[in-house]
């Protein structure tokens, strides 16, 4: 994992001179560890690391008594955010206000390059702030759905200079929607490869779960929510364990409405603690341990991350992952090689559970191929370089 200081290349370091002393400041308008903040992190750390001067300031607004979570992970892992501007998550008019006078007082001072957005809200300050000014702003875009999108945010990034989509379906449809084709550039997310790995002392995993070997134990990472689809994902586990007796499915995640949307439905069906468990949520290096514990990893709907960061990480653990068709997810997983991508229904679900039960050497041979198709598009490096090659070519165009 990336700890280092993020700092500016010594002038006349081979980093200066290869990167040419390129300082850019990423943005980050919220304060809570959602979905888009461990990526945002990543990516400016792993430029860093490749010498480009990157300042990251995160939202410095905190609603009642709230810790600032982004900013204390981002010091944590040596980003050391900045927290001098609200960046609030919503629009506030006096706080938004407030916020585009500061960042164009800073901008030139500051001596930055150009502007990296990676959230709506510090989108619409960054256009605000910067109109009349030459300096460009580009934005990364987590969000994969573009039915989930309203036309003024489709018009908000029609004014950034490119786009980093992380969809091919939200490529195509940012050019649909009158973007430029060179204006949109499609950008694999990354995930630690070294932290997410596969296991090799699977019993070890699965004791700490209080699970057996040869149980058949399916694991969901997702926050308890209605819309995520648990009525469905406890259906298929009903119908797995009428069949496979050892069936074991993990839901790892917390949530507020877990009681009335997962935990009370199980207990209704029989399958509280017998089938259906809830360890709750993992951090740190428990995380990783707990996918290796899986043989199959579950997805059904992504959250506030569309790029699905958590069936990106199973993957790279060497997990076959069987998912709806939801967003990029088709994208994500290779039917039929790294995993299964179905139709929202019991059978089809159950189905494919019960056959890669019944096929040990299956599942195995999808692992393997899982954390193959990891390595060579998820690495962190092969991001940074796509996004610095757009940085510099981006810097070489006439506004």
């Amino acid at each position: 994992m990336l700890r280092r200081s993020v700092q500016r290349a010594a002038p006349g370091s081979d980093k200066a001179h290869s990167m040419c002393a390129l300082r850019v400041l990423h943005l980050f308008s919220n304060s809570k560890w959602t979905g888009p903040a461990e990526p945002a992190h990543s990516l400016a750390l792993g430029l860093a690391e490749a010498g480009v001067s990157v300042v990251f300031r995160s939202s410095g607004y905190t609603k009642g008594h709230h810790v600032n979570i982004v900013a204390r992970r981002g010091a944590e892992r040596g980003l050391a955010p900045r927290t001098d501007l609200a960046l609030g998550k919503h629009r506030s008019l006096w706080r938004d206000a407030r916020d585009v006078r500061r960042l164009r007082a800073l901008l030139g001072p500051e001596g930055f390059d150009l502007v990296h957005c990676h959230l709506l809200n510090d989108t619409r300050i960054t256009a605000r702030a910067l109109r009349g000014r030459v300096l460009p702003f580009v934005r990364s875009l987590y969000e994969t759905d573009p039915d989930r999108m309203t036309p003024g945010e489709f018009a908000l990034l029609r004014r950034a200079r490119r786009v980093f989509a992380f969809s091919r379906r939200m490529q195509a449809a940012l050019v649909d929607r009158g973007l430029e084709k060179e204006q949109v550039v499609h950008v694999e997310t990354a995930v630690d490869l070294e932290r997410f790995r596969p296991g090799a002392d699977l019993t070890s995993h699965r004791c700490e779960l209080g699970f057996r070997e040869d149980d058949f134990v399916a694991g969901i990472v997702a926050r308890v929510q209605p819309q995520r689809r648990f009525d469905l994902l406890l259906d298929v586990a009903d119908a797995v364990a009428r069949e496979c007796p050892r069936f074991r499915l993990v839901v790892i995640g917390r949530g507020s409405k877990l009681e009335r949307t997962a935990r009370e439905p199980a207990r209704r069906r029989g399958l509280l603690d017998r089938v259906v468990f809830f360890p709750g949520y993992f951090q740190g290096e428990d995380y990783p341990a707990v996918l290796r514990a899986l043989d199959v990893k579950l997805f059904l709907v992504p959250g506030t991350d569309g790029t699905a960061r958590a069936v990106r990480e199973a993957l790279a653990c060497g997990l076959p992952v069987v998912c709806t068709r939801r967003g990029m997810l088709p994208e994500l997983v290779r039917d039929g090689v790294t995993g299964h991508t179905l139709e929202e229904s019991v059978p089809a679900f159950a189905g494919a559970l019960l056959d890669l039960w019944r096929n040990p050497e299956a599942r195995r041979r999808m692992g393997a191929a899982a954390r193959r198709d990891a390595e060579e598009r998820f690495d962190l490096r092969h991001q940074v370089a796509a996004v610095h090659s757009v940085y510099r070519a981006l810097l070489g165009e006439t506004p």
